[in-house]
Order: structure tokens, then C-alpha cells, then sequence
């Protein structure tokens, strides 16, 4: 019982916070259909309550990557896979936008880098295959995806792109603007 209170308090928190990020505790608690003395019982404050629903929305992130990479046969299928999943779990992450004291905690901060590690790691690997612009740099290549995730995950949140569109839309700007072929029908253009 106590851990779906629990759980029941942490999906209103993340959907409260996502409307507004500046909802009080009292307004979860009314979303999560308990009192306040409840949230405070599982969370001694707004701020332990923010810290579990980051770790709550990082494991649902990795757990999403890791299942969306189990299917992909190469590098560049594995980073279609993993951003379209990250965008499709992104109501889990939207409140971290508005989050700004979470930033200064060591395990989440250590979290996110690690996933900016890893998506590091998968592009250099789309890079041995040809499908990102060698020319590129790692670094801006992980930052631009990052950021068109994040635009994505905002655009749905506020009923502007359905989660498919939003998926759609990032896989077709990289392939687009990182990609080596869409970098040759660039130019191939510009020469027209």
C-alpha cells in the first residue's frame, strides 16, 4: 500500500510540475488524491520530493534506452530507436526543465552525464558508420540531439505535436542536419 502512495505521488508530482513547475505540495497532494502529512511521510520535502521523481525519471529513461537499443542492428538504428523512445517517455522528464535546484545534486548530475556519455559513445559509432558527419563534432552533434529532444518533449507537453510527430520530427532533423547524406544532398542542391 505504501509504495503505491508512493508511486501515486510521484505520477501526480511529475504531471503537476510538467503543468506548473511552480505547483505547491499542497497541489500534488490534491492531484495524488491524499493529504499533505502523506506527501510529507514519503517525502520529507518539495525537495526530497523533486530528487525522487529525477532518479524515478532517469531509471524510466535508461530503461527505455536499454530496451529501444535491444532491437537495433547497427549504431545509426540503435540512435533512431533510443531518441524516438527518449521522446516517447519524455512526460517521465518534462518537469526537469523548470527544475533548476536539481541541478547542483551530485547523482543526478552524474546520471545525465553518464546518458550524455553513453549517447557520446553511440555517435561516435554512427560516425564509423557514415550515417553522422565525421566533420562534426561529437560534442555539438550530442548537445543538438539532446536539445531537439528536449524541444520535442516541450512541444507535446504543451499539445503542440502529438508523440509521434515529436519522434518523427527529431529523427528527420538529424537525418537531415547530422547526417553525411543529408549533408551531400545539401550540396548536391546548392550546385543545382
Amino acid at each position: 500500500m505504501a509504495l503505491a502512495t508512493r508511486e501515486r505521488i510521484l505520477e501526480a508530482a511529475g504531471a503537476t510540475l510538467s503543468r506548473n513547475p511552480n505547483a505547491s505540495l499542497d497541489q500534488i497532494a490534491v492531484e495524488a488524491r491524499v493529504g499533505r502529512a502523506t506527501v510529507f511521510r514519503h517525502f520529507e520535502s518539495r525537495a526530497g520530493l523533486l530528487k525522487a521523481l529525477a532518479s524515478r525519471a532517469i531509471d524510466e529513461t535508461d530503461r527505455a534506452t536499454r530496451l529501444a537499443a535491444a532491437d537495433a542492428r547497427t549504431a545509426t538504428d540503435a540512435l533512431r530507436l533510443i531518441t524516438q523512445a527518449v521522446v516517447g517517455a519524455g512526460e517521465s522528464f518534462r518537469f526537469l526543465d523548470s527544475a533548476a535546484e536539481l541541478y547542483d545534486e551530485p547523482e543526478i548530475v552524474e546520471a545525465y552525464q553518464r546518458q550524455m556519455s553513453e549517447l557520446a559513445d553511440l555517435v561516435g559509432a554512427a560516425k564509423r558508420e557514415g550515417f553522422i558527419r565525421p566533420d562534426l563534432p561529437t560534442a555539438w552533434v550530442v548537445a543538438s540531439i539532446d536539445g531537439l529532444i528536449w524541444a520535442a518533449c516541450r512541444a507535446v507537453g504543451d499539445g503542440e505535436l502529438g508523440v509521434v510527430q515529436a519522434q518523427d520530427l527529431v529523427w528527420e532533423t538529424i537525418a537531415s542536419g547530422l547526417s553525411a547524406e543529408g549533408a551531400r544532398e545539401d550540396r548536391h542542391a546548392d550546385q543545382a
